[in-house]
């Protein structure tokens, strides 16, 4: 509190704080005066609430603290602070509509069936129809924070959107709070109401996204070469999806992915943790107590983390920011009921917006099962040729191609494979096959015996191979054939 005249400073600080509350001690330090205090309990809030509104205007911050059974208010100087300009939230948001556009048509190409990724109709939809709504989540979220933060005395700063690559094109938005929050009822409010606002805006974006999703038609449920990537459905997204049936195998609309990534934002901004909108308001309802929840937190994290990485990338940025939520200013008044409620809300929003673990790989499943229905034994005459039919059917989620060799052939004997239906003119003793996903082939194993070959038993082997896209061996099945010759 050093000053050109701390004599005089310290006696308008204390008349200032002696219209509010009765002194009975002062203790002057270089960075705090600390003024103890006799106050009306009734009243403690709504004074202290006038106090800092008028050290606002000097550039002070009164902080009310209970320990060793007395109140203090500690008042120190408001540190100097740097604000970016308006330009700064403006290119940000322009940065951002640019990428969540880019996105958007990465994800409008991919619904409609098209791989020109640069058709002029691929943007406009895509923006039309997942970024927009997209933004508008997002933008409805902080700048509820905003208002909320204004509400309660507090300047903030306008939102700052944060670009990103597809499929999201955006990791979100923050405002930045440039005083400190009075009070729990504050950290309760304003932590609560971007989330509020922005559930608000997703609800009737599902339920749009939903309906557009209800008009497409399903698809093969096939997977590509290059895999696919499922999201899990939040608890509240599934009971909205029962007043719109879709179909099975139905592709999920932009829009209907875009309220997807709304609620994943609500619930990943509740989490009772540091510095997120749910740590506010965890703060608000436990006090200091409220960092054991922000352990928890992470720890549940880490643990999820085993099985989506994303949150092992999360719990780390957390700890990164800090576990501890700082105090409000008034760390004393305790939430009146309308407080508690809000809190109990948000808990149970994040309750039914939350998934363990949002984002699933979908690898390409080459499998398939192989039947003999005539058997894998039989005896013959020596000098004749006997066939073995094999069922092979596609049991995995894409296109097959499978390599099929008869091996273990015995000298002067032959062995052939050829599809059913084709000519044994075709039949060799390498078959490559194509099997399209869901359906099946029938393959003949032709074995023909030489004369002078009696009385003798031997085994031949039919290995088949499935393949990757790389060409990589995926699946082998070795079916072994037993032919007696008398």
């Amino acid at each position: 509190m050093a000053s050109p005249e701390p004599a005089a400073e310290v006696e308008s600080i204390k008349a200032a704080v002696s219209k509010y509350f009765s002194i009975y001690d002062v203790k002057v330090s270089y960075e705090a005066l600390s003024f103890y205090i006799s106050p009306d309990l009734q009243m403690l809030e709504k004074n202290f609430n006038k106090l800092r509104s008028e050290f606002k205007e000097k550039r002070l911050i009164p902080v009310l603290k209970y320990q060793g059974g007395e109140y203090t208010i500690n008042v120190v100087k408001r540190p100097d602070q740097k604000t970016r300009g308006l330009w700064v939230n403006g290119i940000l948001l322009a940065i951002t509509l640019i990428t969540t556009i880019f996105a958007g048509a990465v994800l409008w190409a991919s619904y409609d069936g098209n791989n020109d990724l640069m058709r002029l109709d691929n943007f406009f939809w895509g923006g039309l129809f997942f970024a927009l709504p997209l933004m508008a989540i997002l933008g409805t979220h902080e700048v509820c924070h905003y208002l909320a933060a204004k509400r309660h005395g507090v300047a903030a700063s306008l939102p700052f959107f944060i670009p990103s690559i597809p499929p999201l094109g955006t990791f979100g938005a923050f405002i930045s709070m440039r005083d400190p929050i009075p009070d729990r009822r504050s950290l309760v409010d304003i932590g609560a109401a971007g989330p509020l606002g922005g559930l608000l805006v997703t609800i009737p974006v599902t339920l749009i996204g939903l309906w557009l999703t209800s008009l497409g038609t399903p698809s093969s449920g096939m997977i590509g070469d290059e895999g696919a990537i499922s999201i899990m459905i939040q608890p509240l997204y599934a009971l909205l999806a029962l007043f719109i049936p879709l179909a099975e195998n139905v592709s999920l609309h932009p829009t209907a992915f875009a309220a997807w990534v709304g609620f994943l934002v609500t619930a990943i901004n509740l989490l009772p943790a540091g510095q997120l909108d749910g740590g506010h308001i965890a703060r608000g309802l436990l006090g200091d107590k409220s960092k054991y929840l922000s352990y928890a937190t992470v720890a549940m994290l880490l643990v999820l983390g085993l099985f989506y990485t994303g949150w092992l990338i999360f719990a780390l940025l957390i700890v990164f920011l800090g576990l501890k939520h700082p105090a409000p200013l008034n760390d004393v008044s305790k939430l009146n009921g309308k407080g508690k409620a809000i809190g109990a809300l948000t808990l149970a929003i994040l309750l039914i917006t939350f998934s363990p673990i949002p984002l699933m790989e979908i690898t390409p499943d080459h499998s398939f099962t192989m039947d003999v229905p005539g058997g894998n034994e039989t005896t013959i005459m020596a000098g004749s040729s006997i066939y073995f039919i094999m069922y092979i059917n596609n049991t995995g989620n894409t296109n097959l191609n499978i390599t099929m060799d008869v091996m273990q052939v015995p000298n002067d004997w032959s062995a052939s494979l050829y599809l059913q239906g084709h000519t044994e003119d075709n039949s060799t003793d390498l078959l490559d096959i194509a099997i399209p996903y869901e359906n099946g082939t029938v393959v003949v194993l032709k074995v023909t015996v030489p004369m002078g070959e009696d009385n003798i038993s031997r085994e031949l082997l039919v290995k088949t191979v499935s393949l990757t896209a790389q060409g990589t061996t995926y699946l082998r099945v070795d079916q072994t054939f037993i032919v007696r010759v008398e």
